[in-house]
């Protein structure tokens, strides 16, 4: 598996480095927000809001609640296994790299990487030659986009063929091929990832749809009762799913350094 994931992320790869509007368009799609998965709120969006008959309306929402729910749990998934699986970014693993095996240790097989011409990848590597490397980058297995962007594009084309196949092609193709062709994840990290998320996703649908379902139904009549609030509070959900719960994590810093203050107080 390793070896097939290797071939084709060398072959994606040769796209990078050739051009440089090529290369800055496909580095977009890693770091802009917008680009990376604003489609794939306007989708979710359009979706909760669909003028479809009452059933269907409870149905989607209750598809799209679990599938937010289901995105925390896969990001915490994805989390504590890139943080105990020691699997380098395949840049990384294009410089010369070393392995226990046994006793022993033994040079690990080298990738080819052709630098992408974007500023930001282009600094990185410069600086990975000097020997400056991050730790975020010595764990790239699984993908934490792969799970968590599949999981809410998934969960969309459960709810809607159309939209749906439109947010899965979007992930796939622009938000995940980006990183594969940048080197940040190999094939495997991916599909890894897409797993993991699809897994967790159709769990969670199966519980909440047999053994859950009426306290889902009691938060999807609430929305349809409370409209006006509801849109505000999923806005705010869908804009930071986009952001892959980024923001979630500062602001939990700050929530628990104000309880510790009043504590002491």
């Amino acid at each position: 598996m390793t070896a097939i994931s290797d071939a084709i992320y060398e072959l994606c790869n040769r796209l990078a480095g050739h051009s440089w509007l090529l290369d800055n368009l496909i580095a977009l799609a890693q770091d802009n927000p917008l680009v990376k998965a604003a489609l794939l709120g306007g989708c979710f969006l359009a979706v909760w809001h669909g003028h479809q008959d009452d059933a269907t309306i409870q149905r989607n929402r209750r598809i799209l609640l679990v599938t937010l729910l289901a995105s925390i749990f896969v990001i915490a998934t994805t989390k504590v296994l890139t943080h105990t699986v020691f699997l380098p970014r395949p840049f990384i693993q294009s410089q010369k790299v070393f392995h226990l095996e046994g006793d022993q240790l033994v040079e690990s097989h080298r990738l080819t990487y052709h630098v992408p011409l974007d500023d930001k990848n282009q600094k990185t590597y410069q600086g990975l030659l000097k020997g400056q490397v991050i730790q975020n980058d010595l764990g790239s297995f699984p993908s934490d986009h792969a799970g968590f962007y599949v999981t809410l594009a998934v969960g969309i084309l459960l709810a809607s063929r159309a939209l749906g196949w439109l947010a899965v092609s979007w992930t796939f193709l622009v938000l995940l091929g980006s990183r594969i062709i940048t080197g940040q994840h190999s094939p495997l990290d991916v599909v890894a990832g897409a797993g993991i998320g699809i897994v967790i996703l159709l769990l969670l649908q199966f519980a909440f749809g047999k053994w859950l379902r009426r306290p889902m139904e009691l938060i999807v009549n609430w929305t349809l009762r409370h409209q006006t609030l509801a849109t505000v509070l999923i806005s705010i959900v869908v804009f930071e799913a986009a952001n892959t719960l980024q923001n979630v994590h500062p602001l939990l810093e700050i929530g628990v350094a104000i309880a510790k203050h009043f504590l002491k107080s």
